[in-house]
């Protein structure tokens, strides 16, 4: 079997590269925008295509020598028109030369932030309508039915850390660290994975014997967190200074503006937001 990962040097995609050449049996294939990332994948002796998934030529290069891509592009940033470029039109090409070439299993990774700021709690797979906030989240929910549409199969994760994170922690600490407080004792409980866990089970999924085709899975670790193990987690794995002070949500609302904090992260960090999942 020969699989293909699609945004092979990103963060998730790394993970899953990792899980590929590490198993027998099994050839991986990166896809890259870069000689530079070419050279260091050839270095290991692994075979990559360089291109970009709005360019049908080089995409229909790789995936014709592929029979299950797993497509780990994303933008996740506050550009529109770049969300709409990477998440919709791009996602959209990779669904429909999924379907042109023949390729047998198609995954897509999302997030569970398509359901929308929240709160939730113990969300099962659509156990509520999909609200997306951004327009990173809004243009990934519509990939998800593009992906789907083609018979493919969505993996929402929530919260991902682990080596390479440059979004959640990272977030969570400057939030903390800016306020100087802990929000409500850091009692919200999130959904998180740490992301060699995410990669393994979507290596396992890829490879099922009874594929999931035109499903959606939540994949996350099975116990929630609360913010406060994460933070001092995170503390004693650096040299991180967890802050003493703990402030009510509403004051921390109303720092927040003061202090030009994004709402949207506050929110993420200070209500609970976990959902049914598994890892695989």
């Amino acid at each position: 079997m020969t699989t293909l990962v699609l945004g092979a040097t990103g963060f998730i995609g790394s993970a899953v590269m990792k899980q590929l050449v590490s198993r027998h049996g099994n050839a991986a294939i990166g896809f890259v925008r870069t000689a530079t990332a070419a050279k260091q994948f050839g270095r290991e002796g692994i075979a990559t295509v360089i291109g970009d998934i709005n360019e049908s030529a080089s995409l229909r290069v790789a995936m014709s020598q592929a029979s299950t891509v797993i497509c780990c592009v994303s933008y996740v940033g506050d550009d529109e028109q770049q969300c709409v470029h990477v998440n919709q039109h791009g996602v959209q090409n990779v669904a429909s030369m999924a379907a042109d070439v023949g390729v047998e299993r198609l995954l897509y990774v999302s997030t569970a932030a398509v359901y929308g700021p929240g709160p939730f709690r113990d969300l099962p797979v659509n156990g509520a309508p999909l609200s997306p906030f951004s327009p990173a989240s809004r243009t990934r929910a519509l990939a998800e039915k593009f992906v789907r549409d083609a018979g493919g199969l969505v993996v929402r994760p929530h919260l991902v850390y682990g080596p390479g994170d440059r979004w959640f922690l990272p977030t969570l600490t400057r939030i903390v660290s800016r306020l100087d407080s802990i929000i409500d004792g850091g009692s919200a409980v999130l959904s998180v994975v740490d992301v060699d866990l995410l990669a393994r089970s979507i290596y396992e999924l890829s490879i099922e014997q009874q594929f999931r085709y035109g499903s959606t899975l939540h994949v996350n670790e099975p116990v929630p967190r609360t913010v406060i193990d994460l933070l001092e987690q995170h503390a004693r794995e650096t040299n991180w200074t967890l802050p003493q002070n703990s402030i009510p949500r509403a004051d921390a609302v109303k720092a927040a503006a003061q202090l030009s904090l994004d709402m949207h992260q506050i929110d993420m960090i200070s209500l609970d937001h976990w959902f049914r999942s598994r890892l695989y």
